[in-house]
């Protein structure tokens, strides 16, 4: 089943566009990995399995996923209080990890599906594509997280800054590091995403993001 936006939700969306429109350097990810063919992906049958995740913090709506000791996902920013903001918030949380983990695994977990579509989704499905057969180590921070626009109570739109620079894509055999998952200027980057309730879900997941790189440093 498809998820939707309530309608109001759509004002972020086109608020997100016009950022676009008027930022300039505003892109998409591009120009991922340069990997040497003795570096190639592991054969498939030593690409590990891995199930989707079991647990969820009921009262916050905050999805937790076992990643592992080796790979991390940070937020440095608290949650606020409540209200629109604190939901968009945790759309995007959930978002930002659900993809990341989809990646990890391969594609094998499809909760990504659940509260991502639109680009967003498409860029992590190309990051699934790009580096299945390698195993991803190290750690990408969010910090400076905040929802600087709420439309209706039903959408917003959420920025942070990433800083990607210590993840790695590794070989799957020998678990050495090849290189950063994104190259040059998008190693530090600002992230906007439109966020909406799930008119069928009940939850706020995320449609649409831009990432424009020389922002955070």
């Amino acid at each position: 089943m498809r998820n939707t936006f309530t309608a109001v939700s759509l004002a972020a969306f086109l608020a997100l566009g016009a950022v676009a429109c008027s930022g300039g350097g505003s892109t998409t990810y591009s120009g991922l990995l340069t990997v040497s063919p003795s570096d190639g992906p592991a054969t498939p049958s030593t690409a590990a399995q891995h199930s989707d995740p079991a647990s969820t913090v009921a009262a916050a709506g905050l999805v937790t996923f076992a990643f592992p000791a080796g790979l991390k996902v940070e937020f440095r920013s608290p949650l606020p209080a409540g209200g629109p903001r604190r939901a968009a918030m945790i759309g995007y949380e959930n978002y930002v990890d659900s993809g990341w983990y989809a990646v990890y695994t391969h594609g094998g977990s499809k909760t990504v599906s659940r509260y991502v579509f639109g680009n967003a989704l498409t860029d992590f499905r190309d990051l699934v594509s790009e580096l299945t057969g390698y195993r991803l180590r190290g750690t990408i921070v969010y910090s400076d997280i905040s929802v600087p626009q709420v439309f209706g109570g039903a959408g917003a739109v959420v920025q942070a800054c990433v800083n990607d620079s210590g993840l790695y894509v590794a070989n799957a055999k020998t678990g050495r590091n090849l290189e950063t998952v994104f190259r040059g200027d998008f190693e530090h980057y600002q992230e906007q995403a439109s966020t909406g309730k799930s008119s069928r879900a009940g939850f706020w997941i995320v449609n649409h993001t831009i990432q424009s790189p020389g922002v955070c440093s």
